[in-house]
């Protein structure tokens, strides 16, 4: 599906396949704005941030991260996909057929976030574990009433040891400052035919959030400085 717009908002879809590696090109899934994305951008032009939010946001930003800022006044509701399209992408990865599995599946979303990316993903498992750094997002999964562990995957031992049939890492990657050591460390979470689930903003600039500044990660992906294509490909 090509670009398309849903109520003045640019909706950018295309991809050229000839510019990905072969292996990644006979891969892709096509999705599109489905009904559930245009309704989510509808409630975001529908209820936008008062002042007083984005007054008490600004001030927070003085001694906190925008991260952990957002979680505190309750701004900015993160997206990636809805619960249609994972179930899309899940069943095109598998010869199994993804309801089989769903009644038993265990997920753990790294990096969860205030739970709405979770929320789109939890109706596939039976059971959702979550992790989170900020501990105003996780106040915010917990009150979701979904198990979340204060701790980074990468630099210490999850409380639950797993497996998992779900691995979730949305937009964690470009945040962290051990992207190598974290995609390591899965592999010991991970049911032997569980499945990665990863979000990538490209292009890809890391950096993590240390209080109201940033700083350069301690491991960099090896991915290449081109454009989507190249550095898709190289991921």
């Amino acid at each position: 599906m090509g670009d398309s717009t849903h109520r003045g908002v640019p909706l950018r879809y295309a991809i050229d396949r000839a510019a990905l590696s072969a292996r990644l090109a006979d891969r892709v899934v096509t999705l599109g704005a489905d009904e559930a994305t245009r309704a989510w951008i509808d409630d975001c032009l529908a209820r936008p941030h008062g002042g007083l939010t984005m007054a008490a946001q600004s001030f927070a930003r003085q001694f906190l991260s925008d991260y952990d800022a957002n979680g505190l006044v309750g701004a900015h509701d993160m997206r990636v996909l809805g619960t249609d399209q994972w179930r899309t992408l899940l069943a095109a990865s598998s010869a199994a057929p993804l309801e089989g599995a769903a009644p038993t599946a265990r997920l753990l979303d790294i990096g969860a976030g205030d739970g709405h990316v979770t929320a789109e993903l939890a109706p596939l498992a039976a059971e959702v574990v979550t992790t989170e750094t900020s501990s105003q997002m996780a106040k915010r999964l917990r009150r979701r009433g979904w198990t979340c562990h204060e701790v980074d995957v990468a630099t210490a031992p999850l409380p639950d040891g797993g497996p998992f049939d779900l691995l979730a890492l949305l937009n964690v990657l470009d945040r962290t400052s051990f992207p190598i050591t974290l995609l390591e460390r899965l592999r010991a979470l991970a049911a032997d035919d569980a499945r990665l689930l990863v979000a990538v903003p490209f292009p890809l600039r890391p950096h993590v959030h240390a209080g109201p500044v940033t700083v350069d990660p301690e491991e960099l992906l090896p991915i290449d400085d081109g454009g989507f294509a190249a550095q898709a490909s190289t991921l």
